[in-house]
């Protein structure tokens, strides 16, 4: 019997273009999808505007159950500060969790997307400057220092976004949300808050900063809520044997 001499399976390598950013060039990193669709294994929903007039007030509530300068007091007070953020700036949490001061010194908002690497630039309205000039203030964060950490007292270093997201999800559990949400959904209400506002989907697909009005659409839920319309209208058969 002869021996198979066959060549061993050349082993793919996987070659990076220059340039990208570090999140989208690391295979390893946690970051990647896990699922090979683009919205994963469930969509996740923006938040109506009074379920998040809900976790607005559970969030001052508990800041002001928490014992003056302490770190329960600061935790809610970021958590506030992390939902203001996510729908009034409109990054994604990977980028608001690594906010400086730096980043919005004097009311000028720039920032550099860790996903895409395009970059945001633009006067910040006046509340949410104050928002976060006030956080700033109060905690004396100097303008190189992370200001959404796990406590005011750890090492100079951004939470992570597991614990962005848990917050986001607990909470919302906590008030009574029942539809699937989480720290994504910040940036996806303030997308569908913009558009029920302009009812167009071209301006907000300029300040998502997406290349196509169908991506704009789906990421703001548009298409899924289509979608449920035309199935709860469905009832097909029973016109005569029902």
């Amino acid at each position: 019997m002869s021996k198979y001499n066959g060549s061993k399976k050349a082993v793919k390598t996987k070659i990076i273009p220059k340039g990208l950013p570090k999140r989208m060039d690391n295979p390893n990193d946690d970051y990647q999808r896990k699922t090979s669709t683009k919205l994963g294994k469930q969509t996740m929903w923006y938040i109506k505007k009074d379920d998040f007039e809900k976790l607005q007030r559970e969030c001052l509530v508990r800041k002001q159950k928490a014992a003056e300068g302490s770190n329960e007091e600061y935790r809610w007070n970021r958590n506030y500060l992390l939902l203001m953020a996510g729908t009034n700036l409109g990054c994604r949490t990977s980028t608001i969790i690594e906010l400086t001061p730096r980043n919005f010194a004097g009311g000028k908002f720039y920032v550099k997307e860790h996903k895409t690497g395009k970059v945001q630039t633009y006067d910040l309205p006046d509340k949410i400057y104050k928002l976060l000039k006030d956080f700033v203030d109060e905690y004396k964060f100097t303008k190189d220092e992370f200001i959404f950490r796990t406590n005011r007292s750890s090492a100079n270093k951004p939470m992570c976004r597991q614990t962005a997201w848990r917050f986001v999800k607990k909470l919302a559990d906590d008030v009574g949300i029942e539809y699937n949400v989480g720290a994504y959904s910040l940036r996806k209400s303030y997308a569908r808050w913009l558009y029920d506002d302009c009812h167009d989907i071209f301006k907000v697909m300029r300040v998502l900063q997406h290349s196509d009005p169908i991506v704009t659409a789906r990421y703001i839920c548009l298409e899924e809520e289509e979608v449920q319309k035309i199935r709860a209208g469905i009832e097909y058969g029973f016109d005569k044997f029902n």
